[in-house]
């Protein structure tokens, strides 16, 4: 044995040293083995994202980098760069949404300076070509109250603050732009004729001040060594109309200090002296600038004429003439435009080349040159989209000649004639279809119904309607008078009913009156149609569909207003609602109440039948789901021994999540309601809870999200409820609130959800044959797909015997987030508000659009694509095998047949 042993041993450690070799190679492919991803060619296939950053706040142009550049900051706490020929963003930062996010300062020189926050303040330093973070100190103020109105600029390499004592002093404190160290105290400048109405146009800070008719205007330059403060009555700027004026407002995105007083007069601050300009305000909403230019520094003036054209306009500060080569040629329609950044340079023939960066009250962003001409335009609008709704195209019109030539009446042959000549227009459009590729474009329903237009309705009150899948805008409107913060959009009339046109209505506020306002529009091109514009008398409380239609497929809008009367729009469709039941939840009060719609012959009138607090006193709602239409998969579901558990399927169930106060602890209640009859179905409190307004509700499933206060995580609770083994009705039976008195059966599941969730959404598919999934969106950008099955409230129960042998999971506490459960795989998507989804015309294919900072839209199948090839399908292979087939057929036949023959003959 020791003979043996001494021979082996030196294998054995070459074999060791072999496999310790190899290590890599094992590394290698353990993670091939772990990796999940998707091929290169899918990336964009199905699905597209856009990146926007909001209402632009401050903005200023890269002049010193070699790529020019648009370094903005927005209303949505976002600083970003974008690309100056095309509008792109560069690159781009989301801060918090809190006060702590909020961006106070924005200086653009040789590298990026920005002051966020609300005290204390973080002051921080960006690579303007990459957005790489520098440096980054922070500053907090003593006096916290009035932080608010500090206010904040960059002068000579120091980070300069001035906080102001209304009637008092100013403070000024100045630091050491990248270190944040102190140059000495802080100063105190006597200003006793400070106040609310001053501004700030650094190093200036300027005030109207004094008594009526003997107003002073007064400015002092705080960073000077010498306090010198500059008087002149008011009066020999502008003509005081009964002592009353004096006030002002800087100019935007100017290079020289000045500001306008009382939309009349323009005056600069140049060598510590008031310097009123000759040139004239165009107009009361201008929004004016100076910039530096060939000959000197310019003014310009940006406006819109009554007939709500763009208006841009130059005057030399020098000499205070126009400069004709610098002014708007084209008809331009912006609303309330504002100069945002300016910026003037020669060309070869010793002319102006502006470049302006205009805002405006829609939310829209343009880069215009010196003739008015737009180079490009930014959407962000779409940045904060508060209704969706998916709305299905009509098909082409000799898909629609040939589904109505079965009504039409007439003999065999011209049925017969008709139809060859739809059959020859359609083999013309085919061939013609060969010769020049097909505009992908065209706004026609495809075989499978995946090409509709999104309708997006914005917090800006813009309108928007997209193709959804390019992502290309259509068309868009502004409503300058609507106020879209809770809008509802209903489709009234689908474009199913030719040659009638699609019918969709925006339903929000007036932004004066508060009172209903109505915008009904065309979702293919966006012109209004029908009533166009209404508005409403009244407040409205809720809003819903008329049950049946008219005769031209249009439904009417039911409108409760705050006196309890129904609006019918229009009118002739009130005889058509019958056995009609609305709700109203009060969301602060936690009341809900329901209503019943009755015809008297003359109008329509709501009866109040039922008004409960599910909540308790002091409730207050978080989330209220209704169920969808017909959104019944199955009547029930099969258990191991044969029989079947029946499904609970109220078509007017309601789901309320409400949060109270308990004994001085925080509580989540959810109650499922019956809409109708305003009996409770089923119910749950959660102690020690903080409810999130994410709530889902499908078929007889459930679900609802919560924070538990006490373990410090977030979690999601589902109901499921059952009639039982037996029907309460017979099959086909609609379901009547008022007939059934049984209770159902209720489970209850609650999961742990290991991440943070922003939205939730479920599936929907055309008949709601495929599996329910539920999307939940995460703070980290990601959108998370979950089976219905992993959420199951039967889980609960599952287990080797029982319920759970027919498939049902066993419980775990903690639902799994796998990384190939992310619907957007690497493409993060910035604070994410909602998941719309709508059914496609395959029943495996739902259609989904993710709204926030950016839009990401895609498409899911909850059950795979189980009614359609897969992309990799080998055509070529097939139709190889069958050629093949079909060859061998007809040789064995014949050689068949000549071995018959042979044997006939023997």
């Amino acid at each position: 044995m020791g003979v043996l042993s001494n021979k082996f041993k030196p294998n054995f450690l070459g074999l060791l040293k072999f496999i310790n070799s190899m290590n890599w190679f094992i590394v290698f492919f353990s993670l091939i083995n772990l990796s999940m991803c998707i091929y290169e060619d899918q990336i964009g296939k199905f699905d597209w994202r856009q990146t926007y950053i909001g209402r632009i706040k401050f903005a200023q142009f890269d002049t010193v980098s070699t790529a020019k550049k648009i370094i903005v900051a927005t209303e949505e706490n976002v600083l970003a760069a974008l690309n100056m020929k095309t509008g792109q963003v560069v690159w781009r930062h989301v801060f918090e949404t809190a006060s702590s996010g909020n961006i106070q300062l924005l200086h653009v020189a040789d590298k990026v300076t920005s002051v966020t926050g609300s005290n204390p303040y973080l002051v921080r330093g960006w690579d303007t070509n990459t957005g790489i973070l520098l440096w980054e100190w922070s500053l907090t103020l003593q006096d916290d109250y009035r932080a608010e109105y500090a206010e904040w600029w960059v002068q000579n390499g120091m980070l300069v603050n001035l906080l102001p004592f209304f009637g008092s002093h100013l403070e000024v404190s100045m630091y050491n732009l990248v270190s944040g160290s102190n140059r000495g105290s802080t100063s105190k400048l006597p200003a006793q004729w400070t106040n609310e109405g001053c501004v700030l146009t650094a190093p200036y800070y300027s005030c109207v001040s004094g008594s009526a008719g003997s107003q002073l205007l007064l400015s002092l330059d705080v960073t000077s060594k010498a306090v010198q403060i500059l008087s002149k009555p008011l009066s020999d700027f502008i003509n005081l109309n009964n002592g009353v004026g004096g006030e002002l407002r800087e100019l935007d995105g100017s290079s020289i200090p000045g500001f306008i007083v009382d939309n009349k007069k323009i005056i600069l601050l140049r060598n510590n002296k008031f310097e009123p300009l000759s040139v004239e305000v165009s107009d009361s909403t201008v929004s004016a600038g100076v910039v530096d230019g060939v000959e000197g520094p310019m003014l310009l003036q940006i406006w819109n004429e009554e007939n709500k054209a763009f208006s841009l306009r130059a005057h030399s500060i020098e000499t205070g003439k126009v400069i004709p080569e610098i002014s708007s040629t084209e008809k331009v329609n912006i609303p309330e435009p504002d100069l945002l950044a300016g910026m003037c340079s020669k060309s070869g023939r010793e002319q102006h080349v502006c470049r302006l960066l205009v805002g405006a009250a829609d939310d829209a962003v343009h880069l215009m040159q010196q003739a008015g001409r737009t180079l490009w335009s930014r959407q962000e609008a779409l940045a904060n989209v508060v209704a969706v709704e998916f709305v299905d195209l009509p098909v082409s019109d000799t898909d629609a000649e040939l589904e109505t030539e079965f009504g039409k009446e007439g003999s065999v042959w011209s049925a017969f004639t008709r139809r060859l000549y739809t059959q020859y227009q359609q083999l013309t459009k085919l061939a013609s279809g060969l010769d020049s590729a097909e505009d992908s474009a065209e706004l026609v329903r495809d075989y499978f119904n995946l090409h509709k237009v999104i309708m997006l309705v914005t917090q800006a009150g813009k309108i928007f309607g997209m193709d959804n899948l390019s992502g290309r805008i259509l068309w868009e409107r502004y409503e300058a008078e609507l106020n879209s913060a809770a809008a509802l959009v209903f489709t009234r009339r689908a474009a199913r009913h030719p040659p009638a046109d699609a019918v969709v209505s925006v339903i929000g506020k007036h932004v004066d009156t508060g009172n209903g306002y109505i915008v009904t529009l065309d979702p293919l091109t966006g012109s209004l149609v029908e009533e166009g514009r209404y508005a409403a008398s009244a407040r409205l409380r809720q809003a819903t569909l008329a049950p049946a239609p008219l005769a031209t497929g249009l439904r009417a809008l039911l409108l409760l207003d705050e006196d309890d009367a129904v609006q019918v729009i229009p009118h002739s469709a009130a005889p058509l609602v019958e056995n009609m039941y609305m709700y109203v939840a009060e969301k602060e009060t936690g009341k809900v109440e329901g209503f019943a719609l009755r015809y008297n012959g003359k109008e329509l009138t709501a009866v109040r039948t039922w008004s409960s607090l599910p909540g308790g006193a002091g409730a207050r709602v978080v989330a209220a789901v209704a169920a969808r239409a017909a959104d019944v998969r199955s009547p029930g579901r099969a258990l191991p021994d044969r029989s079947v558990l029946y499904k609970y399927t109220n078509p007017a169930l309601l789901l309320l999540v409400l949060q109270r106060k308990d004994r001085g602890a925080d509580e989540v209640v959810s109650v499922a309601l019956d809409g109708v009859t305003g009996a409770v179905v089923a119910g749950a409190t959660h102690r020690r809870a903080s409810a999130l307004p994410l709530a889902v509700h499908a078929d007889n499933c459930l679900a609802y999200l919560y924070r538990n206060d006490k373990h410090r995580r977030v979690e999601i609770a589902t109901m499921e409820l059952y009639e039982g083994p037996t029907r309460w009705s017979s099959p086909g039976a609609p379901f009547s609130s008022w007939e059934e008195w049984r209770a159902a059966s209720v489970r209850r599941a609650a999961y742990v959800l290991p991440a943070t969730p922003t939205t939730a959404a479920l599936t929907h598919t055309r008949r709601q044959i495929a599996d329910t999934h539920l999307l939940l969106g995460l703070s980290t950008g990601s959108i998370v797909e979950l089976p219905w099955a992993l959420l199951e409230a039967r889980r609960l129960g599952a287990g080797p015997a029982g319920e759970g042998m027919e498939g049902t999971l066993p419980y775990t506490p903690e639902l799994p987030l796998p990384a190939d459960a992310a619907v957007n795989y690497n493409r993060t998507l910035e604070r994410l508000a909602a998941i719309h989804a709508a059914p496609a015309g395959l029943e495996s294919t739902s259609l989904v659009l993710a709204t926030g900072l950016d839009l990401y839209y895609t498409r899911v199948a909850p059950s795979k694509t189980f009614d359609l090839l897969k992309d990799d399908f080998d055509y070529y292979l097939i139709t190889i095998v069958l050629i093949a087939l079909l060859v061998a057929t007809y040789s064995t036949k014949y050689f068949a047949s000549r071995k018959m023959l042979k044997q006939a003959w023997k």
